[in-house]
């Protein structure tokens, strides 16, 4: 048997150019296509592929090819695959579950009258457009099976058959959505000139300090940037205050306490403050600290 060394090789650009020539190759033939230089994929026909096959093992029966639905159920996102008539050949379990079906309600039926939730849907349209186009097609759409859920569907057509794949994107557009209403506050808490607010970081210094808080104290947002904001509360006040802001900042809830403000220019401020961690994805944050007069 020659080795790979000696064996016919030709790159992959070239691979497409020349298909015609190299499938007039011997049964017992192989060609190794290369990329860079590398062998990557071999070329050979059917009776030699099934001649190696069936040679596998000491005797023993070839192991068959992975099939579609072997495929479909490694993904982790719910995976339908049709034919142009609109059947289902293989869906995962991913899908099963997204759909409320069984193992045994999908594959065989026509798409939409196994699950008559999809017909007249968005889903539907864009299914059809692409079966009769031959394009690709994705869309968000609200979940057609849970309430206030989302969903992504990407549509992507074969030469035998079309891919449906449903991903759920609810924490993503609830994340998107929260952010607005985020931003939101801050700017109705900016135009109200009787709420001031800070952010802080983990360690409780001033990361971020809105214009009403920064009245309050008569210092400007550059002073009070990286300051403990502890430091600006008077003695008397400091220790309920530390013990309020520790608390948040250890997982154990938003608290609210009066408390007393140090301004630049001697006085002392009355306030009213609540305190709330700051928590992102991968863990506390800081906190955000909302001050009112007293």
């Amino acid at each position: 048997m020659r080795n790979e060394a000696d064996q016919p090789t030709v790159s992959s650009a070239d691979f497409a150019r020349r298909f015609g020539q190299l499938r007039q190759m011997q049964d017992d033939e192989a060609i190794f296509v290369t990329h860079h230089g590398r062998a990557t994929h071999v070329l050979t026909t059917v009776r030699h592929y099934n001649a190696l096959r069936d040679n596998e093992g000491d005797g023993d029966a070839a192991i068959a090819p992975p099939s579609l639905q072997d495929f479909a159920n490694c993904l982790t996102v719910g995976v339908l695959l049709i034919d142009y008539d609109m059947r289902i050949l293989a869906a995962n379990h991913v899908a099963h579950a997204q759909l409320d079906r069984e193992e045994n309600e999908l594959v065989g039926h026509h798409v939409f009258k196994a699950v008559p939730t999809l017909h007249g849907s968005l889903v539907e349209t864009y299914v059809r457009r692409s079966v009769a186009s031959r394009e690709p097609a994705s869309a968000e759409i609200p979940s057609l099976f849970r309430p206030d859920s989302w969903v992504r569907v990407d549509i992507h057509p074969f030469a035998r058959h079309v891919t449906i794949l449903f991903h759920d994107i609810t924490e993503d557009m609830k994340r998107h959505r929260l952010a607005d209403v985020r931003q939101s506050l801050r700017e109705a808490i900016g135009v109200h000139d009787g709420i001031g607010y800070v952010c802080l970081n983990t360690r409780g210094h001033i990361d971020r300090a809105e214009p009403t808080f920064c009245e309050m104290v008569h210092l400007s947002e550059e002073r009070l940037h990286h300051v403990a904001i502890a430091d600006l509360v008077p003695v008397a006040h400091r220790v309920a205050f530390r013990e309020a802001l520790d608390k948040v900042l250890s997982g154990e809830g938003a608290r609210t306490i009066d408390s007393v403000l140090l301004s630049n220019d001697g006085a002392t401020v009355a306030v009213r403050v609540t305190i709330a961690e700051l928590r992102g994805v991968y863990g506390n944050e800081g906190a955000i600290v909302l001050l009112t007069r007293r």
